[in-house]
């Protein structure tokens, strides 16, 4: 099967962050398969050596195409067309479906189908056209030839304010059904956003979506040393929380920062925060550490490399996801894969991801920072213990592992065609 992964989404999805993470893995997962023949990765034009390390793990079976960015005249067309269908979608939404608003939203669509059928993309020599695309995010306005299987990570921005523009919420909405609607088959890591999102949000029929298990990153090795790191980060000092997340909403920095503020309180008066994903800290949260006392005990290092991350999760005393919404969490099988305990969220999609850890996860009350600090102290209080036992309930599941599930997937939408 020779599989195509779409990467180009205004930037090229590297594997530094979330959904990068996930189609790098994938398609190193992928090269390894023997039903496999090739596996093509689409990347903005100029973009060659940020994926070049996932090139390299693919022994030859993993290759590039390149896109290349629209001309300015189409870049013109494309954001009236986009303000033109924000409007109409903000319309149809107050008056109903009418026929003539539909139809024109339509004939929008099917005019910025155009607009990106003419985007130029650049192949190696001699490659056979794909047999089936996997799409690793909702946001592909490229129409493509052979089948595709669209992946649904969630739908946070209908369910949390601020997290996109609310003039483009009914946009975005109708774009995320209309490339649902569009895919053979839709792919999601939990059942949960497959029944709250991709069914209930987006209206999908329930057997058109395929839950595939995760499986820890495996890119991030066992560095032997985290000294050089705090080096680089002079302000951080042993010990301290970890919560690597880019900065929204739902990610519920302040309640953490809150929990820190309760635990210093107690017997915890050195422990500090460290957030990765995100500088110079923001001006609420710098104002909230500022009021309770934290400034030089919370700390934001911005976007870090792998290498980096990994380092940093073994020199953590525990790793803290406090999210309000989430399909999984990639930074919780990190953590304990790279030996530093963690703490989540007691929500319904991380119930589902961890309910074979049992008691050996932690879970509290995200909007209580008291909750917080409670389960976090008794990590802290366990020590290397709370990780052993984290450790022993891990999955023994590899990329390959669910690269194998995906390529099930990927035939079955490959036979849809056919059929």
């Amino acid at each position: 099967m020779r599989i195509g992964i779409w990467c180009g989404y205004g930037r090229t999805l590297v594997p530094t962050e979330g959904i990068g993470v996930f189609t790098h893995a994938l398609a190193r997962g992928f090269a390894k398969l023997a039903g496999v023949e090739d596996v093509q990765l689409v990347v903005h034009a100029g973009d060659e050596a940020l994926v070049a390390e996932t090139v390299g793990a693919g022994a030859g079976r993993i290759h590039l195409a390149t896109v290349h960015r629209q001309s300015w005249i189409n870049r013109w067309r494309w954001k009236l067309l986009r303000r033109q269908h924000r409007q109409l979608c903000d319309l149809i939404t107050k008056k109903g479906d009418t026929e003539s608003l539909v139809a024109q939203r339509d004939a929008i669509e099917r005019t910025i189908d155009r607009v990106f059928a003419r985007q130029r993309i650049d192949e190696p020599s001699g490659v056979r056209p794909r047999d089936v695309w996997l799409l690793p995010h909702v946001a592909v306005e490229r129409r493509l030839a052979a089948p595709s299987v669209v992946v649904v990570h969630d739908m946070v921005p209908l369910h949390f304010p601020g997290v996109i523009k609310p003039t483009d919420l009914e946009s975005f909405r109708r774009r995320s059904c209309r490339i649902v609607h569009d895919s053979a088959l839709v792919g999601t890591m939990s059942r949960t956003i497959r029944d709250v999102d991709i069914v209930g949000l987006l209206g999908c029929p329930p057997e058109k979506v395929r839950v595939v298990a995760p499986a820890a990153p495996d890119d991030l090795g066992t560095p032997a040393s985290h000294d050089d790191v705090l080096r680089a980060i002079p302000a951080v000092r042993h010990p301290f929380l970890l919560y690597p997340a880019a900065l929204r909403p739902y990610k519920n920095h302040a309640r953490l920062v809150e929990a820190l503020a309760i635990l210093r309180q107690k017997r915890r008066a050195e422990l500090q925060l460290v957030f990765t994903g995100f500088a110079p800290m923001p001006t609420e949260l710098a104002s909230l550490a500022d009021r309770l006392g934290l400034t030089s005990a919370v700390h934001a290092v911005g976007k870090v490399e792998r290498s980096v991350l990994a380092r940093l999760y073994r020199a953590a005393a525990a790793t803290v996801v406090p999210s309000l919404y989430e399909q999984g969490s990639f930074p919780v099988l990190e953590a304990i894969a790279c030996g530093c305990p963690a703490v989540v969220s007691d929500i319904p999609a991380f119930r589902e991801a961890f309910a074979t850890f049992g008691p050996v996860m932690p879970m509290f009350d995200p909007h209580s920072p008291e909750s917080i600090a409670s389960e976090v102290d008794a990590v802290l209080a366990d020590g290397a213990e709370a990780w052993q036992r984290q450790a022993a309930a891990l999955p023994k599941r590899s990329w390959e592992d669910a690269a194998k599930d995906w390529l099930d997937v990927l035939r079955e939408a490959a036979l849809s065609r056919r059929r």
